[in-house]
């Protein structure tokens, strides 16, 4: 599961302010030539109807605001956007537009750029394809700056239903307060747009909910799209929140809040149908979370095992919060854990360790299957929420990662930043990863193109617990980004910045490319 929807941006910047879309004029900062991309992609490997969902930071009034946007593209394989439609939901309230005079461009390495334009204006993307069904996507606008993915819909699942047994939400964003606030559960869709079932565990500003029943008026309901198109577009009532969703197809939606003042967004994934029990997580698993503390943006990424019986070991963690690490384990302490699931069989949970010389970690979860989840921290005044997905037994190793990926990274340095590129891995040992990206540092107005850069991944064997990544660029100037990377296989890996010497948070992923 790739996310990202925001969760790190600085509740400081979160204020009122008028809607700005695009506005400004960008200041652009181009690397110079990189070597020519190779691989097999190209405009024709962008080619249907696409699902997005991002979120990010907009400047409104001159003031930075949340916002997010969710919609559907379509691309017919040879540079142009043939229709599509978006949900908003900037500091003025949620709107829909359709896009008009849209269009991409695809190189061989699956970078390439998105402009999409309605009618307040055009919106410019950088992305990255992972392959010809799925890309990630960050805003590249002076006065915008989002990122998130995007993936190949099926419009054989744009009816009701199609959408039917349960499914798994993790949403996340600010309250009409604007305060952090986290979202995630499991509810039953009946095929004819009701709702059953319905729980969620809210987390407002480092206050958890506790398990909670869905109010009455719970609902789905996908769009007639009378108007004779069809972009999988609907609406729905879940955990007390209103959205409009978009369907990737049966086992997955994307989803954005359209309450106002509130913001969320986040998605929801086809449950599988057993009844779950503590016998069900039995393997190790990588996790990775982001959100935001009572100092700062939070980021936080690890593994441990599960023995089907209810007890954590091997358990790993490192958080970056507002720059201060925390690794576990502590220097001269160890760590153990437990866990739970609930005995309704629906698949919610608690995990629970504790180091000792740094103190205890509280979670909560929901699973999607035996091995996949989402993730949320309950302790006291973390409001930081993620995923943690079923883990390769190993080893892993520099030989088995080598090949090419797509990645997006979000964060906060001074204000939000969003990056976008492709990465190569190689077997050597030395400097054995390099790449190309775009990114928007929003404080500084500036976006950057072609930037290259790289360094070393280094594996502390077998691989499964913390490796170090260390990438440089050189251009405008040098400046490093330190990771700590967790592999879940030879074809993801989590990633958590490691800057201890200042207050920056980075965390993100990278997902490889046929």
């Amino acid at each position: 599961m790739n996310r990202y929807i925001k969760r790190l941006v600085p509740l400081a910047a979160i204020l009122l302010a008028s809607l700005c879309a695009a506005c400004g004029s960008s200041t652009a900062i181009v690397g110079p030539p990189p070597p020519p991309p190779t691989g097999t992609f190209s405009n024709a490997s962008l080619k249907g109807q696409y699902a997005f969902l991002m979120s990010g930071t907009e400047l409104c009034g001159g003031l930075s605001t949340p916002f997010t946007r969710a919609g559907s593209f379509t691309a017919d394989g040879n540079g142009h956007i043939t229709g599509g439609l978006e949900d908003v939901n900037v500091c003025t309230g949620p709107f829909t537009f359709q896009f008009t005079n849209s269009a991409y461009s695809i190189t061989a390495d699956g970078r390439g750029t998105l402009h999409l334009t309605n009618n307040t204006g055009t919106t410019n993307y950088s992305i990255t394809l992972s392959s010809a069904i799925q890309g990630v996507i960050a805003q590249t606008d002076v006065n915008s700056t989002a990122s998130g993915s995007f993936q190949r819909q099926n419009t054989a699942a744009f009816s009701n239903p199609a959408i039917a047994n349960g499914y798994v939400f993790d949403f996340a964003g600010i309250d009409a307060n604007k305060n952090p606030e986290s979202i995630i559960g499991r509810f039953t869709a009946d095929g004819a747009g009701g709702i059953s079932a319905g729980l969620f565990d809210a987390n407002v500003a480092g206050t958890a909910s506790n398990q909670q029943l869905f109010p009455t008026g719970a609902f789905y309901q996908v769009d007639t799209n009378g108007d004779g198109t069809n972009f999988g577009r609907g609406t729905a009532s879940i955990a007390g929140h209103n959205f409009a969703f978009y369907i990737v197809d049966a086992t997955r939606l994307k989803l954005l809040g359209t309450d106002f003042p509130d913001a969320f967004s986040g998605e929801a994934f086809a449950q599988q149908n057993i009844s779950f029990s503590a016998a069900s997580l039995n393997s190790g698993f990588a996790f990775l979370l982001g959100g935001s503390s009572s100092t700062g943006p939070v980021a936080t990424a690890g593994r441990f095992t599960a023995d089907g019986a209810g007890n954590l070991s091997g358990i790993f963690l490192d958080e970056n919060n507002n720059g201060a690490l925390t690794l576990l384990p502590s220097q001269g302490g160890t760590v153990a854990g437990t866990y739970t699931v609930d005995a309704n069989g629906l698949g919610g949970g608690t995990a629970t360790w504790t180091d000792t010389k740094v103190g205890t970690f509280t979670f909560i979860f929901y699973l999607i299957s035996p091995t996949q989840a989402v993730f949320q921290e309950t302790d006291s005044k973390i409001t930081s929420d993620g995923t943690f997905r079923a883990q390769t037994a190993g080893p892993i190793s520099a030989a088995g990662l080598a090949g090419d990926f797509a990645f997006v990274w979000t964060g906060v340095s001074k204000d939000e930043e969003d990056f976008v590129g492709q990465l190569k891995l190689t077997s050597a040992s030395g400097n054995n990863a390099s790449g190309i990206m775009d990114f928007n540092e929003f404080a500084a107005g500036n976006q950057f193109f072609n930037i290259q850069f790289s360094g070393p991944l280094a594996i502390t064997a077998p691989g499964t617990g913390p490796n170090t990544l260390t990438l440089t660029t050189t251009f405008p100037s040098p400046r490093t980004f330190n990771f700590t990377a967790y592999a879940v296989d030879s074809n993801t890996v989590f990633l958590v910045g490691a800057e201890s010497n200042r207050p920056s948070v980075v965390e993100g992923s990278i997902a490889r490319q046929p």
